[in-house]
């Protein structure tokens, strides 16, 4: 695939030749090549646009991974509208609240997902339900069925007229009220994250990316879209096989993977399990993690069976600015027991440290909070136009609420400076825990803490029961959150108290229960 101007919108590449046609785009249960994968999502793109779509409408996509998880991405883009992706593995009253919020004009879903999805009505905005299934009731249409929509209508009457400033993607993350947030991601904000990586990194139409994150995570979009835009493979990793390290190796080894991106524990996980050896690992010509601290220890361990040929960087960013920093190591790195440099801002950011006040501070020893401006910062949550910091998207601007420091030329983390934290590369409010748990009809008070950090990380509830009712156990809290939450946000402990610890605030003292949870 020849070297193109990357475009202000992302688009489905254009086949220059039968060569690349023939090249494979998607790899795992099935292979997927480019010619295949432009027909697919013409087809589906035009089924979108035959039922009326118009630019900025939704599409929820909720399904397990697989191509048609990636062919409804971009038949939603190709066709002017903005995907909606949610995790495979979200309870339904989830996904619910989200299809309620974003009002989608189609759901995409497959036969495991279907049966909870019509258990409850659907908002009057949805033409058409599209499901992954051999056969399926009416009025909800198998996949093969919207493919001969979309063949009633010309493939490709001309592009959706977009605008960088358009709508493509909402990513709900967690939300300090116990409700999700979407986070707008505009096509500027994709194309100047596929701008920063094609520029940082020497990829082509020879690499193998390896896609870990979920489609909701927003590391899936390096995955597909700077892989894409190379021209390079895709191995779409599927639910069963992301924490099987065995199955995660054997596919680096068959697929060729030269690219690798996900969150430090994963990689934890196979170095600390012996599965990625430097065997396996040969081929690799660039790791990259975000989402959490990569606690040295297992870095070093990650280093030593890589070894020099591969590059290793650690990005950094929330969902909100994508990645917005980046650090390539270097030796001194793996020598040093210093915390890990999140870096310098990519191309299209600006790096800011401001006080408690919001004014920037300068030199060597500002420590602060970091804001990010610059056009990786997204124009804000899905109609919540109130939301304190929305102003200051409009602007691109983020404060992140992460306190750094620079050293030596480069931005350190030190930690959250509100109660967001990460888990298994995730961004959790615990405020959202802590709702959800008292809808529990026996809890009277609920709070919840962290301890550790990385793949160390573990979600403790801390609750007190109401008068006359029966305390629930470990096993029912657990089922009562798994009802509303993904799987990493239900606590791993649950502990009764009489009363909850006050500071002189009268707020929970969370320290005091910190302090209770150490061994």
């Amino acid at each position: 695939m020849s070297a193109r101007p990357l475009p202000s919108v992302v688009r489905m590449p254009v086949i220059e030749s039968v060569e690349q046609a023939s090249r494979p785009a998607l790899v795992g249960g099935r292979t997927v090549t480019y010619g295949e994968l432009v027909q697919t999502v013409g087809r589906v793109a035009a089924g979108l646009r035959g039922l009326g779509v118009t630019v900025g409408d939704r599409v929820v996509i909720w399904m397990d991974k697989g191509p048609e998880y990636a062919h409804a991405i971009l038949a939603a883009l190709h066709a002017g509208c903005a995907y909606v992706p949610l995790d495979g593995g979200h309870p339904a009253e989830r996904v619910q609240t989200i299809i309620q919020d974003t009002e989608p004009i189609v759901v995409f879903t497959d036969a495991r997902h279907l049966p909870l999805l019509t258990e409850s009505a659907l908002p009057e905005s949805v033409k058409a339900v599209v499901a992954v299934a051999d056969s399926v009731a009416q009025p909800a249409l198998t996949w093969n069925e919207f493919l001969g929509v979309g063949d009633r209508f010309e493939r490709n009457p001309g592009l959706a007229e977009l605008t960088p400033d358009d709508l493509a993607a909402i990513l709900y993350t967690s939300g300090s009220t116990g409700t999700p947030k979407g986070v707008q991601i505009s096509h500027r904000n994709l194309s100047a994250f596929i701008g920063w990586a094609r520029g940082e990194l020497a990829v082509s139409a020879d690499d193998v990316f390896a896609n870990h994150a979920s489609f909701n995570f927003d590391l899936s979009t390096f995955d597909l879209f700077v892989a894409l835009s190379a021209g390079a493979a895709v191995w779409i990793i599927e639910d069963e096989q992301a924490r099987d390290a065995a199955a995660l190796a054997a596919g680096i080894r068959e697929y060729g993977v030269t690219v690798w991106y996900s969150v430090p524990s994963i990689l934890a996980l196979l170095t600390g399990c012996g599965a990625l050896t430097s065997e396996v690992a040969r081929g690799l010509r660039y790791v990259l993690f975000a989402g959490e601290v990569y606690p040295k220890p297992r870095l070093k361990e990650l280093l030593v069976v890589l070894g020099d040929a591969t590059q290793v960087y650690n990005l950094y960013g929330p969902t909100e600015t994508n990645v917005c920093t980046y650090h390539r190591l270097t030796p001194a790195d793996q020598e040093s027991d210093d915390p890990l440099p999140i870096g310098l801002p990519v191309d299209s950011a600006t790096a800011l440290i401001v006080d408690a006040d919001g004014q920037a501070l300068t030199g060597p020893e500002a420590f602060g909070e970091l804001v990010i401006e610059g056009d990786c910062v997204t124009p804000g949550y899905w109609r919540q136009e109130s939301e304190p910091a929305a102003a200051q998207h409009r602007r691109h601007r983020h404060p992140t609420g992460d306190l750094v420091s620079w050293v030596d030329g480069r931005l350190v983390y030190h930690g959250r400076k509100d109660r967001m934290v990460k888990a298994s590369g995730y961004r959790i409010e615990l405020g959202e825990i802590e709702s959800v748990a008292l809808r529990h009809p026996a809890l009277e008070e609920a709070a919840v803490i962290v301890t550790g950090e990385g793949p160390d990380a573990k979600l403790t509830l801390f609750y007190t029961v109401r008068a006359g009712a029966d305390a629930p156990g470990l096993l029912a809290l657990k089922q009562h959150c798994a009802r509303f939450l993904p799987r990493y946000m239900v606590p791993r402990n649950a502990t009764r108290v009489p009363a909850m610890p006050r500071n002189t605030n009268g707020k929970i003292d969370y320290r005091s229960l910190a302090g209770r949870n150490r061994p």
